[in-house]
């Protein structure tokens, strides 16, 4: 979970990442290096000490299902996500999901959709699909955006 809604990765990159793909900056921000994209993808600060825990283990094991050997194993998610199921009638756990979850979080915080784009390794305009899950803002902090107070 802390890969794909904490990061936004996508399935096959979570697969992917390595306990040496990992890395604590000064800030305390966790930087997650994917084979493969040149993106910077930095860890919300909810799921970083899963992260940090994750990094902290000895070897270079794989993140997701550290005991696996192969890079991408058969029905690698689907299988844990079976043995792994929520209570309370709340839906399967998903990547997919957890990644448009992530998008819709950085949205809905008002950060540069640029930056979102760019962590997402998306175009600013495969965002606009997610935009109608984002709440609108309230007058007054529309007024301050549109006027140029706000900060």
């Amino acid at each position: 979970m802390a890969l794909a809604f904490g990061c936004g990765l996508t399935s096959g990159e979570v697969a992917a990442v390595r306990s040496g793909h990992l890395r604590r900056l000064h800030s305390g921000a966790v930087v997650v290096t994917v084979p493969g994209t040149q993106r910077l993808i930095v860890c919300r600060a909810a799921w970083e000490d899963v992260l940090v825990h994750a990094a902290d283990q000895p070897g270079d094991r794989f993140v997701f299902r550290r005991r696996r050997a192969a890079r991408h194993a058969k029905n690698l998610f689907s299988s844990w996500t079976a043995r792994h199921t929520p209570t309370g009638g709340l839906p399967a756990l998903s990547v997919r999901r957890l990644r448009s979850s992530w998008i819709v979080e950085l949205l809905s915080a008002r950060i540069d959709l640029g930056v979102v784009a760019a962590a997402a390794g998306m175009s600013t305009s495969a965002l606009a699909c997610y935009q109608h899950f984002v709440p609108a803002l309230d007058e007054q902090t529309a007024v301050a955006l549109l006027c140029g107070r706000a900060r």
